[in-house]
């Protein structure tokens, strides 16, 4: 019996609503690999009203639309990704962000270890594109449009 209970222990949160798909979309954040497609975007810290929810846990949501095929194909897609994620997530994802796995047509055809590769592969550049576009930054220049009084050189 506590070996059931450690096994749950160990199972990821999941997204279920449809708010949150839509938030993680609307971030832009995302990677594709030829098996997977990966979004991510940090979570949203909760109110008191809301009681006291971890902000720090990683929640997960699976997609597979019907162009990868009929519903077993489908439901194969979002189990691989599920044990895909279970074996690399706790490692490299980031604490307080949410993912969302959609797979492709080569999820369900790919070897197992591949589609490890893929995922690992997507978060790495996932965590480089977070680094990369930190808030302290400045945003580059924007050129400005000629003054049409100056005539074709723009000089005066």
């Amino acid at each position: 019996m506590t070996q059931v209970l450690e096994n749950t222990q160990h199972k990821i949160p999941v997204l279920a609503k449809r708010r949150d798909f839509l938030r993680v979309a609307a971030t832009r954040k995302k990677w594709v690999s030829g098996s997977m497609i990966v979004q991510v975007a940090p979570r949203e810290t909760s109110g008191p009203e809301q009681g006291a929810q971890v902000t720090s846990a990683i929640r997960v949501g699976y997609t597979a639309s019907k162009k990868v095929g009929n519903a077993v194909m489908r439901n194969r897609a979002k189990r691989r990704l599920r044990e895909v994620v279970r074996h690399v997530l706790g490692d490299k994802g980031q604490e307080g962000h949410d993912y969302v796995l959609i797979a492709r047509t080569a999820t369900v055809a790919l070897p197992f270890d591949q589609l490890i590769r893929d995922f690992s592969w997507c978060l790495k550049r996932l965590k480089r594109q977070n680094s990369a576009e930190a808030p302290s930054e400045k945003p580059p220049e924007r050129r400005r449009k000629p003054d049409p009084s100056l005539g074709k050189g723009g000089n005066a």
